[in-house]
């Protein structure tokens, strides 16, 4: 357990390097779903990194959401089809877990630190696992707006 004792630069440092332990997983994930082919009416996808904060203790999460005009639902079907959303196994289990300080002290504020290390790492993964050139448009933003609220293309594909 990383103890609260961390300047805001210290932390964002440190819970980045923590991040890096997972970007083998996270690569290797990503690589294999890119892999999975896309259904026909699918015209793009957002990923949403969901933050833990002070009322969800848990590891962050990373979903995709993919989108056309006809979503459909269907936990059945494991296509990539509009309207699919899943979780993103990205190995945050490699992860230091830090003192729920660092979250829950608004002055301090690190879950926007946090929400910004999350953003950037996973961009960086993305890019190496080569989704620059997936085939539909994708974002990638903070869910709740956690961090700075702006979102990242991470297609060369504009959505």
């Amino acid at each position: 357990m990383v103890p609260f004792r961390l300047t805001q630069p210290q932390f964002a440092e440190r819970y980045r390097r923590s991040l890096d332990r997972a970007s083998p997983t996270a690569i290797a994930t990503l690589r294999a779903h890119f892999a999975l082919p896309i259904q026909d009416g699918v015209l793009g996808a957002e990923v949403k990194i969901f933050v833990s904060d002070e009322e969800e203790p848990d590891p962050p999460a990373v979903w995709i959401d993919y989108l056309g005009k006809d979503n459909k639902v269907d936990a059945a079907d494991p296509t990539l089809h509009a309207g699919r959303s899943l979780e993103l196994a990205l190995g945050f289990q490699a992860c230091e877990q830090f003192d729920r300080r660092f979250t829950t002290d608004e002055k301090f504020g690190g879950i926007h630190l946090m929400a910004n290390a999350l953003k950037a790492w996973f961009a960086e993964c993305w890019w190496k696992a080569g989704g620059w050139t997936y085939p539909v448009p994708v974002t990638l933003q903070v869910h709740d707006g956690f961090g700075d609220g702006k979102p990242v293309m991470l297609t060369e594909k504009p959505g």
